[in-house]
């Protein structure tokens, strides 16, 4: 597996999404619950707990790769985070799928996270990151006057010490709070933090079964895929605490995880989706791909030592890797049948995974680069260029212009891509120009793929055996596979 390449991939696509100094763009899709309402809202600008897994993945990429550039970068974003800050505290663009909007509780977390890990490299290189530490604290008090013990739709105003009462998400204000402790003042994690991840590891977590009640319905489990997210929370909280509770827990989530965890079509190696508590049954489908906070959490394991879980860290590096798109971005599924398996999305997650399992030194050059990259699932097509996507589905289309926060239109904004067809055994696409072409559908072997294009054309496919192949076509029509 070549991390590097691949990191080198993402971040020449992920550029195509900056919008001004510091400020990234993207689809805020949720394929978890299914929720695309950004779409019709022709949002598209940066939403705040993005920044997380950004910023961390630029600190580690400068702490890999002695290169300045990240570390410039990761200011930028952070003051961009600041010019967000409203003045009781709370981020704007703080709801992810319901942009544009503001309050979400662990979207505010998040963004707290990645403020105070620039603050640790800040503090290290003699920077100032009082700026930044100030921003945190003002969104705490934010937290404790608008969140503390307010719960949500289906638990109002609980008794015990929390925010919005789900444990993902209220886990990831308790780390903040201890990062915050760390470089500042104790007294959010000792008041509060302390006390809340406390109570979620005594109530909301189920040793039979490995996972934690989510706690925004009756009896219902964290998903499998926040269940990885949780592992990541409780392992860096464990950094600093070294509460072996916290370790103990998070294996214990590890184990659920693993048992569930099933192969593809493909062979590669998926997370299930969620267990039935009443019979102990684990859902396989639908599996997100995107396991970046998982994959952390694994590699974070092995930095201390603990290596028995090795080979499902890179099983789902391969799963991730082999979903990655010749232009740079992943799938999300292959379940869903629809748009939510082909809509790119920034993934933060996998950015800071992919950085942390990298060996470091210099990120390789790339020469092989697709001017267009194409997807498909459940009759909607996917297509992706520097400038512009498209998302087709029977006669609509609705695409975006990339550097434009509201740039989402109606209609076709791609003219090199005149026609494109799927069918049950074949897939037809006609260019008017000679471009190249990653074609991220995984081909197998009953299905043709026919192109008529001018001559110089490149294609990329990848073939269920999980082999990649690139092919330059004379033009006219020729058939690939």
């Amino acid at each position: 597996m070549d991390v590097g390449r691949s990191l080198s991939q993402y971040l020449g696509w992920l550029s195509t999404w900056r919008q001004g100094e510091g400020i990234y763009g993207g689809l805020h899709i949720h394929p978890c619950w299914r929720v695309s309402s950004v779409l019709e809202r022709r949002y598209q600008g940066p939403t705040v707990s993005e920044y997380c897994g950004l910023i961390r993945g630029f600190l580690n990429l400068y702490e890999k790769t002695g290169e300045d550039r990240f570390l410039r970068e990761c200011i930028l974003m952070a003051d961009f985070l600041r010019s967000l800050q409203d003045p009781d505290g709370c981020f704007e663009h703080s709801v992810y799928e319901f942009e544009p909007g503001r309050g979400g509780c662990i979207h505010n977390a998040l963004a707290d996270v990645g403020l105070l890990s620039l603050c640790f490299v800040l503090a290290e290189e003699e920077l100032d990151p009082e700026p930044y530490l100030e921003a945190v604290r003002r969104n705490f008090d934010w937290f404790m006057k608008s969140w503390w013990k307010r719960g949500n739709s289906w638990l109002k105003n609980p008794s015990f010490p929390c925010w919005c009462g789900v444990t993902n998400q209220d886990l990831a204000v308790c780390w903040a709070m201890l990062l915050y402790a760390e470089l500042k003042d104790s007294r959010y994690w000792e008041n509060y933090g302390r006390l809340v991840a406390d109570w979620y590891l005594e109530n909301y977590f189920l040793p039979e079964y490995g996972c934690f009640y989510r706690g925004d319905a009756e009896d219902f489990p964290e998903p499998a895929a926040y269940t990885g997210l949780i592992v990541y929370e409780l392992l860096n909280m464990y950094q600093f605490t070294k509460d072996s509770l916290y370790l103990k827990t998070a294996l214990g989530c590890l184990d659920y995880l693993k048992r569930g965890a099933w192969r593809d079509n493909y062979g590669f190696l998926r997370i299930h989706h969620n267990i039935d508590l009443e019979t102990g049954v684990l859902e396989e489908k639908p599996s997100l791909i995107t396991q970046g906070p998982l994959i952390s959490g694994l590699q974070l394991l092995e930095e201390i030592n603990v290596q028995e879980y090795t080979s499902f860290k890179k099983e789902l590096l391969k799963t991730l890797l082999f979903y990655q798109s010749g232009r740079g971005y992943f799938r999300n599924s292959t379940d869903h049948e629809n748009l939510f398996d082909i809509v790119a999305r920034i993934c933060p997650g996998e950015l800071e995974a992919l950085t942390l399992v990298w060996r470091g030194g210099k990120l390789p050059v790339v020469e092989e680069k697709y001017d267009v990259g194409i997807d498909f699932s459940g009759g909607y097509f996917w297509i992706d260029s520097d400038s512009y996507w498209e998302l087709y589905y029977r006669d609509s289309v609705v695409s975006g212009v990339k550097r434009e926060p509201n740039g989402i239109k109606s209609g076709s904004l791609l003219k090199n891509v005149k026609r494109l067809e799927f069918r049950e055994d074949s897939i037809y696409l006609e260019l008017s120009k000679p471009i190249s072409v990653s074609l991220d559908y995984v081909i197998d072997e009953e299905t043709s793929v026919l192109v008529k294009c001018p001559r110089g054309t490149r294609i990329r496919v990848k073939r269920s055996s999980g082999e990649v192949a690139e092919y330059e076509l004379e033009g006219g029509e020729s058939e690939v596979l």
